[in-house]
């Protein structure tokens, strides 16, 4: 590769990755807990009651808990998710097609209901605080253009790392066995950076391919829409056949058993498992009956398969076996698999929740090497007090996430559940404000060292309350619900203990390898550079002041040149008329009484030009002028010199013009010279 090419691509990926760093370092720390949001909602609920398979709900009487809200169902299609770890039925209904409902029509929603109960919540009745970190993984805090902005720093983050691996290409084996703590710390960043880079490459670029397509679907589907000549139904037909819609047929008379769908759905095939449940066209002579399923992950890793039942005839209206591939479902089946990691079970989380923190290590070594780049001496102060205060606003930021993560786990806990419809708004409160505080504060301490060390010291010790509190509050100590094996419940106090301990152990090795900079004295030093720089600005204002004094005396100076001159033609006109007074002919040979034309153009180009110049030389610094004035400042000198030559050769008896004309003549030289010098100031 050649020099010019390299440093494009090493600019491009530094430049892409300061660009970015801080929302992408958000989107992982928060995409780790996103991982195991179910389990954050399991632990801050308590229940520890086992999590009910999709084939033993009661059907029948989700529906009739539907009805008894005063949902009207017939037409609508209904979509029923099975509990995962925070033991709730998800539903979603459509709006109807019947067209007779006409007064009152039926809107879409959504809503909870309890696996034991069946009773019916809101969605956001227990707002968990998984949600929020999974939310806040994609920006979703911010309505509309979250998602996207999420979606464009992925795609950022992708052009960093194919131009890392290009910058990174020929040395990548080499230096992944190079650590040197002991040299200077840039080398330690871009060693860990290197290293550490190298290890998370596939999943950070699993998790690039797949957070573009998610989050700029409405991008990735533009080209499939050309191809389906806008057809969006066929197109979304094709590509999630689960969201198929029936025309609604007439009116059922009587009310079929559901139950018994699900049970012949359950046995259709071994190791299958139900993800969703379709009823559509409720109530009506086409009601369908739909699972959409998977097979374990250990048989087959893209094994899903759907089977449609019309449930008024009792026969199966279509079926897609999971032992046969579809290209089309499962591209996206894979994308949605690689990027939530679902299919490894927890061990696998734990192996995606590690590479998302070595990610967030990677993003904050490359911004400490690119500050500590910039922290050499040839660096202005000014420039160097710059650069700290972007690391110390950024890693403030990236930072404080631990400790305020592990003290909005404890507020979520702590939170009553008779306030469970506050939720939302406390855990919001505690979270962003906290964050903003924390950042703050590590802001004006000025010192990344203190903010990193007071980080993990503040995290690990909230870390090692988590439990703590939730054993005090719940009753569900940590070794309880391990050997009741409610792994959910315990998953997260054992996680935070874990992490607690692992950030401890990194505060008491933590040293400072280089001194402190004071920030003061860095700040004396710029202030010092600015007075100076004051200072000089203040000598150059007082040079450019006398120079404009000198300026201005100049111009007058020439000024007086070019009256002189006038005056000269004046009184050379009058000593030319000396003769007269002594017995010269008054008239001139051929005279009328008239004076010429000729005769007032001679007086206008020499003493009105003349005149011109003394009067525009006042107010004119072009320039264009002061080169014309040059110019016919020497046509007049070599004019003058000339008469004078020719007044000794042809007048010498008229004494008085041959010496007006010599002064005329050393005006005329004087006003050449200053005009040359007045060209050459700077104005």
């Amino acid at each position: 590769m050649s020099k010019r090419n390299y440093n494009v691509f090493f600019h491009t990926h530094t430049v892409s990755g300061i660009v970015i760093s801080v929302a992408l370092y958000i989107i992982f720390f928060a995409g780790a807990f996103a991982l195991i949001k179910d389990e954050i909602t399991a632990w801050e609920k308590g229940n520890t009651a086992e999590i009910l398979a999709p084939k033993d709900i009661d059907f029948n009487r989700l529906i009739k808990s539907i009805e008894a809200e005063g949902h009207t169902l017939y037409g609508r299609d209904i979509r029923i998710i099975p509990p995962d770890a925070k033991k709730e039925i998800y539903v979603q209904l459509t709006d109807s097609q019947d067209t007779t409902v006409v007064n009152v029509p039926e809107k879409p929603t959504y809503f909870y209901a309890d696996q034991e109960t069946y009773k019916i919540s809101e969605y956001y009745a227990f707002y968990s605080l998984g949600e929020l970190l999974y939310r806040l993984h994609f920006f979703h805090q911010l309505p509309t253009i979250g998602i996207y902005i999420a979606g464009f720093v992925a795609f950022f983050f992708l052009f960093a790392i194919v131009t890392g691996v290009i910058v990174h290409w020929k040395k990548m084996v080499s230096n992944f066995y190079v650590f040197r703590p002991k040299t200077k710390l840039k080398t330690v960043w871009t060693d860990a950076h290197t290293a550490l880079g190298v290890i998370g490459l596939p999943f950070q670029f699993v998790y690039a391919v797949t957070s573009c397509f998610l989050c700029m679907s409405v991008f990735v589907l533009l080209p499939a829409n050309y191809v389906y000549n806008n057809n969006q139904d066929k197109l979304l037909e094709d590509i999630r056949p689960m969201m198929k819609t029936y025309p609604l047929e007439e009116k059922l008379d009587t009310v079929l058993d559901v139950n018994s769908f699900m049970a012949k759905a359950d046995k259709k095939w071994e190791n299958f498992t139900a993800q969703q449940i379709y009823i559509k066209n409720y109530g009506a002579t086409n009601m369908m009956f739909q699972v959409d399923g998977l097979l374990a992950s250990k048989e087959k890793f893209l094994g899903n398969g759907r089977v449609v039942y019309k449930m008024a005839t009792n026969t199966i209206e279509s079926e897609k076996s999971p032992y046969v591939n579809s290209y089309v479902e499962d591209v996206e089946l894979t994308i949605r698999k690689l990027h939530f990691g679902d299919f490894g079970g927890m061990y696998l989380k734990v192996i995606y929740f590690i590479l998302a923190l070595i990610t967030c290590f990677v993003i904050i070594s490359g911004v400490l090497i690119w500050l500590e780049a910039r922290n050499k001496k040839n660096i202005s102060a000014a420039k160097q007090l710059y650069n700290r205060r972007v690391g110390h606003v950024y890693l403030a930021i990236c930072l404080s996430l631990f400790p305020i993560t592990a003290l909005s786990f404890i507020a979520s806990k702590l939170i009553p559940r008779d306030l469970d419809a506050s939720r939302q708004t406390i855990l919001y409160l505690v979270f962003f404000v906290g964050w903003l505080l924390l950042t703050i504060y590590f802001k004006s301490k000025r010192d990344n060292y203190i903010t990193n060390k007071h980080s993990l010291l503040w995290g690990s010790i909230l870390g090692f309350l988590i439990p703590i509190v939730n054993g005090l509050v719940s009753g569900n100590w940590f070794w309880k619900t391990f050997a009741n094996n409610q792994l959910d419940v315990f998953t997260i106090d054992a996680f935070w203990l874990v992490l607690a301990s692992v950030a401890l152990a990194i505060y008491f090795k933590l040293e400072r390898k280089v001194p402190k900079v004071s920030h003061a004295k860095l700040l004396a030093e710029y202030q010092k550079t600015v007075l100076d720089q004051r200072k000089e600005q203040e000598n150059q204002q007082e040079v450019e002041k006398d120079q404009s004094k000198k300026i201005k005396f100049m111009r007058t100076k020439i000024s007086i040149y070019w009256l002189l001159i006038v005056v000269g033609f004046i009184l050379h006109h009058v000593y030319g008329l000396f003769g007269v007074y002594y017995n010269e002919s008054l008239m001139i040979e051929g005279a009328t009484g008239d004076v010429p034309v000729e005769h007032h153009l001679y007086r206008i180009f020499f003493e009105g030009i003349a005149m011109l110049f003394c009067i525009a030389t006042l107010e004119i610094s072009k320039q264009w002028f002061r080169l014309t004035s040059i110019i016919w400042a020497i046509l007049l000198g070599i004019f003058n010199i000339y008469h004078f030559i020719t007044a000794i050769a042809y007048e010498a008896s008229n004494i008085s013009e041959i010496l007006i004309l010599a002064l005329m003549g050393v005006v005329s030289v004087l006003l050449v010279k200053t005009l040359l010098q007045w060209r050459k100031e700077i104005v």
